[in-house]
């Protein structure tokens, strides 16, 4: 079993979506997500509020999955992502575990 994760970053306007779509996805044990601070040089697509401060406040989904699972995460993830742009990479993983037993 090949283990990767799967980088998703996108606006608010979608977060409820994408929220709902990777939590419907019943191969995947959970995912990760927060907030971030998005630079870019296409400040066209800001408002005017983000072309002052110089970025725009983006979500970043972090998701631990099996390469089989990639065909249709990205999938849902095209669907639910109509509405608003969405970038993505996927990564594969050179070790991964957990320490401690999740009682502290």
């Amino acid at each position: 079993m090949t283990e990767q994760v799967l980088t998703a970053i996108f606006s608010d306007e979608i977060k409820d979506e994408i929220i709902d779509t990777l939590m419907a996805l019943q191969g995947l044990s959970g995912f990760s997500l927060g907030q971030i601070d998005g630079y870019s040089r296409k400040h066209s697509q800001y408002d005017l509020k983000e072309q002052v401060a110089g970025y725009r406040r983006m979500w970043r989904a972090e998701v631990l999955h099996r390469h089989e699972q990639e065909r249709e995460l990205l999938l849902a993830l095209e669907e639910s992502s109509r509405a608003s742009h969405l970038r993505y990479w996927v990564m594969p993983l050179q070790v991964c575990g957990t320490f401690g037993d999740g009682d502290g």
